[in-house]
Formats: structure tokens, C-alpha cells, sequence
């Protein structure tokens, strides 16, 4: 430590002059629950899709302490993460589904709470007591015959897992004005 600043609390990875951006990167990790894989780092929330908020949050824990070359430190903190954060093996797993509140399992289990690193977690809360879609089901059987609708149905869950394994897809056909161009804006949201 720099003689000049001796007996002040600084964190570890400022000497009172210049931030050790390896030092930081590791107190950083080990509060923030972070991998880096693919290309991408994940989250408890999943994959983080703008590396700004990342730059953000180390700016909030440097801006007291660094006062030269901040943009550059930070990408070179970042770039240090990305070694030390590095997971060789991240895949997806094709049975949960990650929600706001939890893990829903496809056994139909339920795990509250975000405490994992995963890859994707939908913005929607998982209610067990939530009621029957009826308006929605009431659409689709107005638009398909009744053997068709478990198979839709299944497309669906399918498209909400992160597996390909399947290799499906889905045509729908028939007159126009029936409500088939409505089934698009509805899996977007989901």
C-alpha cells in the first residue's frame, strides 16, 4: 500500500493510487454470482444481453477510487473476468423452465427462489393457483379441431425449453380472418 494513504480503508484492490484490476475482479466475483460461457456472461438471471449493465455495476464500486483511464479499466476489468469467470461447460437444461419466482421443473415441480446461474429466465411469476387461460382456450378451439390442440399445446411447451433435440415445426393452415396470425404476437410474449 502507498505509504501516503497507511491506516485509511481502502478495499483490497487499491493501493490508494491505482486499482489491481485482478484483485478487483475477484472480490467482484465472489459477490456477484457470474459465468462467463459462449461468448456471454450468465447470471442468476440469466443470460446478460447487455454487457453495458455490467459496466455499470463495476463503474458503481470504482467511481470512488479510480480517477485515470476509468473506461479502460473497466474493459480490462471485464476482459479479465471473462478468463476468470470462465465455465467450459454451461449447458442448457431442457427440463426447467426459470421464472421471476422459481424453477419449474417438468416432473411439475416448483423451486422458489433465484439462487442458480442459469441461461434464460422468462419475466412472469409462476402462480400454481392461477386459473384456466379460458379466453385463450376458447380461441383454440375455435381455430383448431379438438385432436389438434394437445399437439399445439405441446409445440408451445416446446418452444419454451432450450433444446432443439426435437427438430419441429409448426405450419398452420387454412381460409384467412380465422385468427392463425394471432397465434405469433402471443408466442412472442411468452
Amino acid at each position: 500500500m502507498n505509504k501516503k494513504y497507511a491506516g485509511l480503508d481502502f478495499p483490497a484492490w487499491f493501493d490508494g493510487k491505482d486499482v489491481n484490476e485482478a484483485a478487483f475482479c475477484r472480490e467482484f466475483l465472489s459477490k456477484n454470482k457470474l459465468i462467463y460461457a459462449d461468448n456471454a456472461f450468465f447470471t442468476p438471471d440469466g443470460r446478460l444481453t447487455d454487457p453495458l449493465l455490467l459496466k455499470e455495476k463495476i463503474y458503481a464500486e470504482l467511481e470512488c477510487y479510480a480517477a485515470k483511464n476509468i473506461p479502460r479499466t473497466i474493459s480490462n476489468i471485464v476482459e479479465i473476468m471473462k478468463l476468470a469467470a470462465h465455465a467450459e461447460s454451461f449447458p442448457p437444461k431442457p427440463d426447467e423452465i426459470h421464472v421471476q419466482n422459481g424453477t419449474l421443473r417438468i416432473d411439475g415441480s416448483f423451486l422458489a427462489g433465484r439462487s442458480e446461474i442459469v441461461r434464460s429466465r422468462f419475466p412472469i411469476d409462476y402462480n400454481p393457483q392461477a386459473g384456466k387461460p379460458v379466453v385463450w382456450l376458447r380461441f383454440l378451439s375455435d381455430l383448431l379441431y379438438p385432436e389438434d390442440i394437445p399437439t399445439f399445446q405441446e409445440y408451445i411447451g416446446y418452444c419454451l425449453i432450450p433444446s432443439t433435440k426435437g427438430q419441429r415445426m409448426m405450419i398452420l393452415k387454412g381460409e384467412g380472418g380465422e385468427g392463425k396470425s394471432q397465434i405469433g404476437p402471443v408466442l412472442a410474449r411468452l
